[in-house]
């Protein structure tokens, strides 16, 4: 029983959508992640392309989004890092031989905490994200990873709907990809929570 619930908890917590999987390719000249020991994590452009209603909303939106992005980057260098796969991990200039990851995030949507908590099914939180893994000399791109995060519909009062903020939706999706590229690697940290 206890098992049970535990599991509950943890299901309720991890939010709807797809972390998304590596999806990977063999450069040209034959490298692939497994060659790399160091990775540059560089800004993430933003890329929200949904139509705002008012100059209001599009201003708010392009101002978090630009949190966001910057949150990310800096999120999945410390994920990268934390699994040791790799000698070096920055988010700075580096020379190559490195990979590079970057990309965007395409929605950054907090939502509404109270909407959430007391409604249920409105004041959704989303986090989409494009994550490209490429070689920083040439730009070869070795792997690409899709999150498509938002908290779930749960009915009024749900305690979940209150931790399933975008933050925690983008903590998830920058743990799936340190795990995704330290298992290409051939380094085997533990797995992230779903």
């Amino acid at each position: 029983m206890r098992t049970i619930v535990l599991l509950g908890a943890v299901l309720m917590a991890a939010g709807c959508g797809t972390l998304g999987r590596l999806d990977t390719k063999q450069g040209a000249a034959g490298r692939s992640i497994a060659d790399y020991d160091r990775v540059i994590v560089a800004d993430f452009a933003a890329n929200d392309t949904r139509e705002a209603k008012t100059p209001e909303q599009a201003a708010e939106r392009a101002a978090a989004i630009e949190e966001g992005r910057k949150a990310f980057s800096a999120k999945v260098a410390e994920e990268i890092r934390a699994t040791g796969a790799f000698a070096e991990v920055a988010q700075a200039k580096m020379v190559a031989p490195a990979l590079q990851i970057t990309g965007s995030v395409d929605q950054w949507e907090p939502g509404n905490v109270a909407a959430r908590s007391l409604v249920g099914f409105a004041g959704k939180s989303e986090f989409n994200a494009t994550v490209v893994v490429s070689d920083l000399e040439t730009g070869e791109e070795l792997a690409r990873i899709v999150v498509d995060r938002n908290s779930w519909p749960l009915p009024i009062g749900a305690s979940s709907n209150v931790v399933q903020s975008v933050e925690f939706l983008m903590h998830q999706a920058a743990k799936r990809i340190a795990h995704e590229l330290a298992a290409a690697k051939g380094h085997a940290p533990p797995p992230p929570a779903r």
